[in-house]
C-alpha cells in the first residue's frame, strides 16, 4: 500500500475531527473515495497509533490537541513545502556560516536543499532534520540534547536550550503553526515554541518558513512577535489581504509560485 496515500487519508480524517466531535465510519468511504475495507485498515492503523477512539460505528479524536504527527504533516502541501524549502535555502549566502534550523515538515525541505553545502555548520533540535542534512555528508551538523517530543520527532527542554544558547547564529530558519499580525508566530507546543524562540534570539538574520495554510492561524504557544522576524517564506496561495497586513508591519513576505493544479490542504483554526 502507498503509505503517502494512507497518510493523506489519515490527515483528512484528523482534519475532519477538528471540525466535529465525531464521525460516522459508514460515511468515510464516500468522503475519502476509497473502499470500506481500506477505510477499516486506515482506522485500525490510526487506533494503533493512538490517534482515534472507535465505538459503535463512530470515531472520535483520541486527544484534544489539533497538532498532527510530523509523519502526516509531510504528506500535506508537499509541493508548496518543497518550493518554500528551496527558496529559503537560497537566502543563505554561499560562505562559511552557522545556521540554526528547527524540526518540522517544512524545515525538512530546507534541510534537503542545504544538505550539499560544505560551508555550513547547522545546529538543529530536529532528529529528522539532522538525518536529512547528513545524507550527503557535506554540512557539519550539530544536534542539541534534550527530550524527544514524539509528535514532531524533535528535542526539547533545558539541554536543547543550553546547546542553542552556546552559539551565535548567522541565520535561523524555523517553522510556524500560525502567523498573525497581532498574535505573531505561534505553535501548538509550548516546548517547541521555546526552542524556536531561542533559535531566533541567538540569530542575526531570522527567517520563518510556513505554507500558506498557516497564515491567519493563532495557536496557544507564542514563539515571537511579528517584528522580531525579518522574512517569511510562504506560497502563492496565501490570502492576499493577510499578506498585505503582514507586509504592513514591515515583514518581508516572500511568496513562491505554486501551479494552479496543486490545491493546498487547509485546516480550520483550533
Amino acid at each position: 500500500m502507498n503509505e503517502a496515500t494512507r497518510d493523506t487519508r489519515i490527515s483528512t480524517i484528523l482534519t475532519l475531527l477538528t471540525q466535529r466531535a465525531e464521525l460516522q465510519v459508514r460515511l468515510l468511504p464516500a468522503v475519502l473515495g476509497v473502499s470500506g475495507p481500506t477505510v477499516r485498515r486506515d482506522l485500525a492503523a490510526m487506533e494503533e497509533r493512538g490517534l482515534i477512539r472507535r465505538s459503535y460505528g463512530r470515531i472520535a479524536a483520541a486527544r484534544r490537541s489539533a497538532e498532527l504527527p510530523v509523519s502526516l504533516r509531510r504528506s500535506q502541501n508537499t509541493e508548496a513545502k518543497r518550493r518554500i524549502g528551496a527558496l529559503a535555502s537560497s537566502l543563505v549566502p554561499s560562505r562559511p556560516l552557522t545556521l540554526a534550523l528547527s524540526g518540522g515538515s517544512t524545515a525538512g525541505f530546507v534541510a534537503r536543499s542545504l544538505a550539499g553545502r560544505s560551508d555550513l555548520t547547522v545546529v538543529t533540535n530536529g532528529l529528522d532534520t539532522a538525518t536529512l542534512l547528513t545524507e550527503r555528508q557535506a554540512a557539519k551538523v550539530v544536534v542539541t540534547g534534550g527530550t524527544a517530543r514524539p509528535l514532531s520527532n524533535d528535542l526539547v527542554g533545558r539541554p536543547a536550550e543550553r546547546t542553542l544558547r552556546s552559539y551565535r547564529f548567522d541565520y535561523a530558519i524555523v517553522g510556524a503553526d500560525g502567523i498573525s499580525p497581532a498574535a505573531g508566530f505561534t505553535q501548538y507546543s509550548s516546548e517547541g515554541a521555546e526552542i524556536d524562540r531561542v533559535m531566533l534570539e541567538q540569530a542575526t538574520r531570522r527567517i520563518v518558513v510556513a505554507d500558506s495554510s498557516k497564515l491567519g492561524q493563532v495557536h496557544r504557544a507564542k514563539v515571537a512577535d511579528i517584528d522580531s522576524v525579518h522574512t517569511v517564506v510562504t506560497d502563492s496561495y496565501a490570502n492576499t489581504d493577510m499578506v498585505a497586513k503582514l507586509r504592513g508591519t514591515g515583514l518581508d513576505m516572500v511568496l513562491v509560485a505554486i501551479p494552479s493544479s496543486v490545491r493546498p490542504h487547509r485546516r480550520r483554526s483550533s
